[in-house]
């Protein structure tokens, strides 16, 4: 069996359907676990590698990794979070001296869930700018948004850029209470965008007996990728088991999961809806 593999929306690239998170490495001092975590990943096929500057030192734990392996094949996909042009200049710099390669596949601006996020960005002295010189000089492909809490909101800024991905937490707990599923992917897919799912775990808050049916929820949605935060070498095993065994939900199994998301729903909602992502994995 081989992992599912998808277009990211008109990137043109082929990426898995099963990405690693790199969110959750910041709980792991140790530099090792991080790349062995990474190595067994690509070993495994999984392609679409996830990570963000403000994930405390994500990006270089896998810009360690990727020193040993062949780039061709990888997607790197990070994050930005700074709004004005310098600031995302020297933001954008680190970054690549993190991840030290040449060239990053897809860049992000990070958390745009507010009007005047969006309108930081795309001013004559925003963010923007910066990245379109380093779109230019070919150093970065494809540019996205994210978005976490406010679905309506986020797919009312997703037409004023050309946008090639979007991101935003489409796991079953997601859907019964805080839903982008219904929003963001006709939107995105009217514009031919690449949409990556998050959350799919609800910040590792899912029985261990009930993983294989959120991510095969999350994978059965009209989405290119769903990400995970894994950060032990079992974790990624167990995951790409799982989705290499893929099959869409029949309607029976759908009901009974979000039984199941409902429960996870009426814990505590501070923790669902915005838990810092340098703490807990996806």
């Amino acid at each position: 069996m081989a992992l599912p593999v998808r277009t990211l929306g008109n990137t043109g690239r082929q990426v898995t359907a099963l990405g690693l998170g790199g969110v959750c490495w910041n709980l792991e001092d140790d530099d090792n676990v991080a790349v062995g975590v990474v190595h067994r990943a690509i070993d495994l096929g999984i392609t679409y590698l996830d990570t963000a500057s403000g994930y405390k030192d994500s990006e270089r734990k896998l810009g360690l990794a990727l020193r040993d392996r062949d780039r061709e094949s990888l997607f790197v996909a990070t994050k930005c979070i700074k709004r004005s042009g310098d600031d995302v200049k020297r933001e954008i710099a680190q970054s690549f001296d993190d991840l030290g390669i040449e060239v990053i596949d897809l860049i992000q601006w990070h958390a745009i869930d507010q009007d005047e996020d969006l309108s930081e960005v795309l001013a004559d002295d925003g963010a923007l700018r910066v990245i379109e010189e380093y779109r230019q000089a070919g150093k970065i492909l494809n540019v996205g948004m994210t978005g976490h809490t406010h679905p309506a909101q986020f797919v009312k800024m997703m037409g004023a850029y050309d946008f090639d991905t979007v991101l935003n937490p489409m796991g079953a707990v997601n859907r019964v209470w805080n839903d982008f599923s219904s929003t963001t992917i006709p939107a995105a897919r009217s514009r031919n965008m690449g949409i990556i799912g998050m959350k799919v775990m609800a910040y590792n808050q899912i029985p261990a007996e009930y993983r294989s049916q959120f991510l095969h929820y999350t994978m059965g949605l009209d989405i290119d990728v769903a990400i995970v935060g894994m950060d032990t070498i079992e974790q990624v095993e167990e995951n790409v088991r799982i989705a290499e065994a893929f099959a869409p939900l029949t309607a029976g199994e759908e009901s009974e999961l979000f039984d199941r998301a409902l429960e996870v729903a009426s814990g505590d909602k501070k923790t669902l809806f915005w838990l810092p992502e340098s703490r807990l994995a996806s």
